[in-house]
């Protein structure tokens, strides 16, 4: 592969709609008067260079561990394979990070106060999951870290970036959102089980076995669908729902019989479904207040 071809499979670009999505539904619920287009744009900005800085953290920090060996299931981690060097990792990781900081500093400038804990909270998110002396991701705290910073704080921290009133929808969208993108999270854990468990990485797969595991996935893939019936809406609302149901059903589904390399296609698909899921949260809000 060319050096940019390298870089382009470490950044993992299938994992961008699920930073994406949960910051648009952000922006769709902001209330009329207070939105901004330069306030959207660095929100989504801010979200991306995060999830690129969490890709290129993980690829760091677990190489360096001895959690990526030769036996690796995932897709090729550029560190263990020798594609990239540490001091390259580390300058993506401190490039993307800046980004992020940079537009970051202009939204805490302009909106809430609270941004400035959000802020910091999400770089040490960042960093955390699997650097550090004890990285949570062996607290098995992955899954509620990526449910609370791709839900209440993407959503409400783009409130807050408009200084817009948060009402209960938004409270409400911002608990469900980020529940199929922690199935992600469930998606990469249940492949990867066996080798951190070698490795003494004590993910959420590894405690809780095979079978409840996959019983998650499908809790946070069709728990939010059931929690977001659109109920009092007109039929288009329900043939939106059922489309977006169909998809989060066969995901279920297809997670059941299927383990190791065979669940890296369901990374990506988990990952597009949770931008369908967002998107129609926001076109659930948008027809309720019509």
């Amino acid at each position: 592969m060319s050096r940019v071809q390298v870089w382009w499979q470490t950044l993992r670009p299938r994992t961008l709609p699920a930073a994406v999505g949960p910051v648009l539904l952000g922006q769709v619920m902001v209330v009329p008067g207070y939105f901004s287009w330069l306030t959207a744009t660095l929100c989504v900005v801010c979200a991306l260079a995060l999830q690129l800085a969490v890709n290129l953290a993980n690829d760091l920090f677990d190489g360096l561990s001895g959690v990526d060996q030769a036996d690796r299931l995932g897709p090729t981690r550029a560190l263990q394979a020798g594609l990239l060097s540490a001091r390259d990792l580390r300058v993506g990781l401190v490039l993307t990070l800046g980004i992020a900081i940079a537009s970051g500093l202009w939204l805490i400038a302009f909106g809430h106060w609270l941004l400035w804990i959000l802020g910091a909270l999400s770089v040490l998110a960042v960093l955390g999951y699997s650097g550090g002396r004890r990285p949570y991701a062996n607290l098995a705290l992955g899954e509620t870290a990526v449910w609370f910073f791709f839900g209440p704080v993407a959503v409400l921290g783009s409130l807050l970036a408009h200084r817009s009133p948060i009402g209960y929808e938004a409270v409400l969208a911002s608990l469900l959102v980020g529940l199929p993108v922690a199935a992600i999270l469930v998606v990469n854990n249940l492949r990867d089980r066996h080798t951190d468990r070698r490795a003494g990485k004590l993910t959420l797969a590894v405690r809780l076995g095979d079978r409840r595991t996959r019983v998650l996935f499908a809790a946070l893939i069709l728990g939010p669908l059931l929690l977001s019936l659109p109920l009092g809406l007109s039929m288009w609302a329900w043939i939106a729902w059922l489309i977006i149901a169909t998809a989060g059903l066969s995901l279920a589904l297809a997670l059941r019989h299927r383990d190791g390399v065979a669940l890296n296609p369901l990374l990506g698909l988990t990952a597009l479904f949770s931008l369908l899921f967002a998107l129609w949260l926001a076109l659930r809000f948008l027809l309720a207040g019509v």
